[in-house]
């Protein structure tokens, strides 16, 4: 508990890529974002550090030779089951990306990239990887939260929007899968307080009625996309993928 305290207030980040200048490149500079770096040239050898020490977040292309990185993301998590895991790849490999993205991966990033862009998802990953759900239904909201937790995300539920504010206050969050319509405080005021906090949320939001002028003003004050109810877990689980590596873009 203690050695694992200790790597989540270093920020210590396991970089893996068998193409060495690539991973001399990115270990450099997130050494100079003040991370604690440690190198892997291959999946194996990740897995060997891992049992060895523990790490807050991992950043891994997908093709390596031996173990893909959707397969060492897999024994990862067996050894550590709240690593944050990014991918990065300069293919499509849509099936393994779906895969991995399916069971908790935190988002793919697409090479090429820029530094800056890897350096704010690992960031945000670090911070606070975890999403938030708010609903007035509580059984609906649990639901979502039940369904992503299987699905290996890091998941809370609130039922309405000024509770919603408070927990991003107090606690680390970096989406928010909102509800649009809801009594006392609605989807739009909710989300117009989450953007006056400055904090790098992402808002996703959700509703089952015909509301298109609450869509578009969700939409005008930063939302990422509204997702029709019901929608199913891939979905949502796709949608907060791909919001992770977009809102840091």
């Amino acid at each position: 508990m203690v050695e694992a305290q200790a790597a989540q207030e270093t920020k210590r980040v396991l970089v893996v890529d068998d193409e060495e200048g690539m991973r001399l490149t990115l270990a450099a500079n997130l050494e100079l974002e003040g991370y604690e770096v440690v190198e892997a040239r291959d999946g194996a050898h990740a897995l060997e550090l891992a049992a060895q020490q523990r790490f807050t977040v991992v950043v891994s292309d997908v093709r390596m030779p031996g173990l893909n990185g959707v397969e060492m993301f897999r024994e990862l998590k067996r050894l550590q089951p709240d690593l944050v895991v990014v991918l990065m790849t300069a293919f499509a490999l849509e099936k393994l990306l779906e895969e991995a993205i399916s069971e908790g991966v935190y988002t793919v990033i697409h090479k090429p990239f820029s530094m800056d862009h890897l350096a704010r998802i690992v960031a945000r990953a670090v911070d606070s990887p975890a999403v938030l759900v708010v609903d007035d239904i509580p059984m609906v909201a649990e639901s979502i939260v039940a369904t992503l937790r299987t699905a290996g995300v890091s998941a809370h539920a609130v039922h309405d929007g000024r509770a919603a504010v408070q927990r991003i206050v107090e606690r680390g969050v970096d989406v928010c899968v909102l509800d649009l319509v809801m009594p006392v405080q609605d989807g739009i005021a909710t989300c117009e307080q989450i953007m006056e906090l400055k904090r790098p949320v992402t808002v996703i939001a959700m509703t089952g009625h015909s509301v298109p002028e609450m869509v578009n003003a969700i939409m005008s004050k930063g939302g990422y996309t509204c997702l029709r109810k019901p929608f199913d877990a891939r979905e949502l689980i796709h949608t907060i993928a791909r919001a992770r590596g977009d809102a840091a873009a």
